[in-house]
């Protein structure tokens, strides 16, 4: 029964914190709905969490409202609150419901043009990027993940925003590259991808499993893990002194995320954001204090000033180089992409002088 079914992934999201997928995993394996279609069920589910902050009453009584068609897409009253002094929140809510899915060709282990005829002939609809030449977005990610291309890691989902953060970096070969904050890997991979396996490469992160993973996915993206650094640390702690260049895609509220991780909009608190914001403020000081390197550049998918903006309106900047055309924010020469208006996880991206 569809409710029963939708009921305890509610419980896995709201009581253990899972993410959508693992939710719906682990709801399939106890709860079964007799001769549903799991692709549909999946979105009803997207839906159901995407809606969550209009429904009432337990968790039982709210999957009956959503069931009834009583519901809507919006953001927990505080942050939309907040947000509304500076977009519009409504238009924003409403596009949340679209998912868009970005797909980067790699060209450590294909290429494009024979990738995106392959793709074609196998009835996967996609759209080229007009800035990135690599980059696709696919229309039917079910008939994606079907072929041959994503099994070998010739193709990975990756954001265009995540994609235009890597850009921004303005990899070369033989860079040596410090990445703060590296796992779960697709940046760490379009890093080597633009540098043709050449760059120096440090990866850290303060979780040990998360870098085991990191590794084996490297692996079998194509890259040249005799260029691959592994760094177990605490970044607000940095060991590493030297580099050219520094990427932080910082940890955050994961605010910019809803449309393709809807689970955020069970768990977004203001304390949330709060604590990622203190914690990105020790991960800048400590990498300015500690790195010789030309520049850092800071990336993070959340919508609020706090996490961005705010962090950057004493430091030196500069423009980050980023491909398209782009309004660039007054004061901290950093971008904002946005679901509603780029089509893309919500983003900030600067560049932080460090010499």
């Amino acid at each position: 029964m569809i409710k029963d079914f939708l009921t305890t992934l509610l419980y896995f999201v709201e009581e253990k914190g899972y993410p959508l997928p693992v939710a719906f995993k682990k709801t399939k394996e106890i709860k079964k709905v007799k001769g549903m279609n799991y692709d549909k069920l999946y979105e009803i589910s997207r839906l159901l969490l995407l809606s969550y902050n209009s429904l009432k009453g337990k968790r039982s009584k709210k999957v009956d409202q959503f069931l009834q068609g009583n519901y809507e897409i919006l953001l927990p009253s505080w942050a939309r609150e907040e947000l509304s002094r500076y977009l519009d929140v409504e238009y924003l809510e409403r596009s949340l419901r679209i998912k868009n899915t970005w797909v980067r060709i790699n060209t450590l282990k294909a290429d494009v043009d024979k990738v995106l005829k392959s793709l074609e002939n196998q009835g996967v609809n996609f759209e080229v990027d007009k800035d990135v030449y690599y980059l696709i977005k696919v229309e039917n990610e079910s008939a994606l993940k079907k072929t041959k291309e994503f099994a070998n890691f010739e193709v990975i989902i990756q954001d265009k925003a995540s994609v235009l953060t890597v850009e921004s970096l303005e990899v070369g070969k033989g860079d040596k590259i410090i990445d703060l904050s590296s796992a779960p890997g697709n940046k760490a991979s379009q890093i080597m991808q633009l540098g043709e396996n050449s760059v120096e490469l440090f990866l850290a992160d303060i979780d040990i499993n998360r870098l085991k993973r990191e590794v084996d996915l490297l692996k079998k993206m194509g890259v040249n893990m005799n260029k691959i650094h592994i760094i177990h640390q605490d970044s607000t702690n940095n060991s590493m002194l030297r580099s050219d260049k520094v990427l932080l895609d910082a940890p955050c509220s994961s605010s910019g995320m809803i449309s393709n991780e809807p689970a955020i909009m069970v768990n977004l608190t203001r304390e949330k954001v709060t604590y990622y914001s203190q914690l990105q403020r020790k991960m800048i000081d400590e990498a300015r204090k500690t790195i010789n390197a030309d520049y850092l550049i800071y990336a993070v998918c959340s919508l609020f000033p706090e996490e961005g903006e705010e962090h950057f309106m004493n430091l030196k900047t500069e423009k980050p180089k980023i491909p398209g055309e782009r309004p660039y924010i007054d004061g901290v020469n950093g971008i904002r992409l946005f679901p509603h208006i780029n089509f893309t996880e919500g983003f900030f991206i600067t560049k932080i002088l460090l010499q």
